[in-house]
């Protein structure tokens, strides 16, 4: 018996200990797939509750990255020159034009874009007031980035499951950063880094112009189609007329374009006929809606 005793006390062997080791393992994938089962069933015996959740969580990493943003802003001067926008930039510099003694133009160089620069009051009242609408409806309201449709872009982001339907978050001023900038990093940390830069930059762009010197700078920086930059040389492109002529409907198409112009480039191969008709008339509709101009036939 005491042998037995003995022989009881003695340490385990090899094979002993990795039974035991397999036997935690097994144990310890058992109660994830608990955890893991007992999270789908949550999910979906309370579906509106889990996105309500999500939704919170989303709420709260977006403030505080809306906050560092800010706060940054507020303090670009004692961070480093990445957050800081570098005002010579705010110029361009249009088509060299040559011309003989009787100012006839001999020939216009323009390198890898074309572009003409022309003041607000040189475009169609309606043309500015196109892009607000579809673009920044609230663009005299903010300070640079505009709280309420970068919260909804995300709460619709989250809803839809990565498929957002209330379009981006960024304003005019937002978009002119990154034209000016060209930062491109849209994803993970870098992604995040580079929308609180913008940030910064924006509210740095407000402090220094106008909105209407915003506004003017956007409007002769944006790509129109092809090698077209600014809207003037959008409107010879598209109509053959000066950006001042341009018809509510006409304004409508050249603002509607600005999320990818190249995609409803009429000259293409492709008939875009019809996509070109609808975007124009959801302008047309944001138009209307804020009454930039009056229910009639156009």
């Amino acid at each position: 018996m005491k042998e037995k005793k003995k022989r009881n006390k003695q340490p385990k062997n090899e094979k002993e200990r990795n039974t035991e080791k397999h036997k935690s393992k097994k144990e310890s994938k058992e109660n994830k797939k608990i955890k893991k089962d007992a999270k789908m069933k949550f999910k979906y015996k309370h579906p509106k509750l889990a996105i309500i959740l999500k939704i919170l969580l989303v709420l709260i990493i977006l403030m505080i990255v809306i906050g560092a943003g800010v706060a940054i802003g507020l303090i670009y001067g004692f961070w480093g020159d990445d957050f800081k926008i570098d005002l010579s930039k705010l110029t361009m510099i249009e088509n060299t034009v040559i011309v003989d003694s009787n100012e006839n133009v001999l020939a216009e160089l323009n390198g890898n874009e074309s572009r003409k620069i022309i003041t607000l009051d040189e475009m169609s009242p309606y043309l500015p007031k196109a892009y607000i609408a579809i673009e920044d409806e609230r663009f005299y309201q903010h300070h640079g980035v505009d709280f309420k449709r970068t919260t909804a872009a995300v709460l619709s982001f989250v809803t839809h499951f990565g498929k957002s339907t209330a379009g981006g978050g960024s304003t005019i001023t937002q978009q002119l950063v990154k034209n000016i900038t060209q930062d491109k990093e849209s994803s993970g940390i870098e992604g995040v880094l580079r929308k609180v830069k913008e940030w910064a930059k924006a509210y740095q762009i407000e402090n220094e112009l106008s909105k209407n010197q915003i506004l003017e700078l956007y409007l002769n920086l944006i790509l129109v189609g092809g090698r077209n930059y600014g809207v003037q040389t959008g409107a010879e492109y598209y109509f053959n007329t000066d950006a001042s002529n341009l018809s509510i409907a006409q304004c409508a198409f050249l603002a509607g374009i600005n999320n990818s112009p190249n995609r409803y480039n009429p000259y293409s191969e492709t008939d875009h006929t019809e996509l070109i008709k609808k975007r124009t008339k959801t302008v047309l509709g944001q138009m209307k809606k804020l009454r930039i101009y009056k229910s009639r036939r156009i």
